[in-house]
């Protein structure tokens, strides 16, 4: 039976198709097999307490609302969409314990912090680490002995591994709706002292810092911040500035990447109540709301990788 041109054609692109996967997977085990030594000896720092020279956080945790940023338990989802409409992500609370807090991701702060630190020796991000909660809420500034900040913890990693997300954020290809959580976590508490907690991150965010360098170093003032605002833009806006010196946002969408549940209004009147590392002016315009901009000073914090 002859061929049609169309037939033999889409014969020859299959082929092609096939090389190439065969090649990126053959280029895959090459590199996993160079790197299982790396791998293996960052899995064994992982478990060990490490010393944190800086703290840590993923771009895309930085940028967009993956969490709720009010004290009292949230079950609204959140719905972003980026002012392109290319990006878009979708948070959703367990009914339960409600969606993850921004207090709750100074755990993966920590985390991630600690990975990037074994990286930083080895030159392999880990995709999991273990600690103590002792060696936890030492490195966030909270009293380690304290009963009600080994529950947070409990409650936290709770929340976090049962905020669900579904969106393109990580990949960037609208045609794409992934869903996801970002950590998975067990933990062993015999003693009451939370003695191992084993987080192992999404495979998102290990791609985005081992391909993509996604981990950028915050500040640790960042951590001991108690408004939940405030401590959304300390990280939000040093991210948007990078090496700028001002940055320029809608105030109706610098809301919706605070996960701000009140009126704008209100919104407003709370920025302006803050003490923040950068110069705050607001300007009118003939839609969002108007906008506000944030002008570096000269010891604000930066988001160096």
């Amino acid at each position: 039976m002859t061929q049609t041109w169309e037939e033999h054609q889409k014969l020859l692109d299959d082929l092609d198709r096939q090389r190439m996967e065969r090649e990126t997977r053959e280029a895959q085990e090459r590199q996993e097999a160079a790197e299982a030594p790396l791998r293996e000896q960052a899995l064994e720092l992982a478990k060990a307490p490490v010393d944190l020279t800086r703290y840590r956080n993923e771009r895309n945790l930085m940028l967009f609302p993956f969490c709720s940023t009010a004290k009292a338990k949230r079950v609204k989802g959140i719905r972003y969409v980026s002012a392109d409409g290319k990006r878009w992500l979708e948070v959703t609370a367990n009914y339960d314990y409600g969606m993850a807090k921004i207090w709750d991701f100074d755990i993966l702060r920590f985390a991630l912090s600690k990975a990037g630190e074994i990286a930083l020796q080895v030159g392999y991000f880990p995709s999991s680490v273990e600690f103590s909660g002792y060696e936890c809420l030492k490195a966030l500034g909270r009293n380690p002995e304290s009963g009600s900040n080994l529950k947070w913890i409990k409650e936290g990693l709770r929340r976090l591994c049962l905020t669900g997300y579904s969106g393109n954020i990580f990949r960037e290809n609208e045609k794409i709706t992934e869903i996801f959580t970002l950590i998975r976590a067990n933990y062993t508490d015999q003693s009451g002292k939370l003695e191992r907690i084993a987080i192992t991150f999404d495979d998102r965010l290990v791609d985005s810092v081992r391909y993509s360098k996604g981990l950028l170093v915050i500040n640790k003032a960042l951590l001991r911040e108690e408004a939940g605002i405030k401590k959304r833009l300390l990280e939000l806006v040093t991210v948007s500035i990078g090496k700028e010196i001002s940055w320029t946002v809608g105030i109706e969408r610098l809301q919706a990447l605070c996960a701000h549940e009140g009126t704008l209004k209100r919104f407003k009147y709370e920025l302006k109540q803050y003490v923040l590392p950068w110069e705050v002016t607001f300007s009118r315009t003939t839609h969002n709301g108007g906008n506000v901009t944030f002008t570096a000073k000269g010891n604000a914090p930066t988001g160096e990788q």
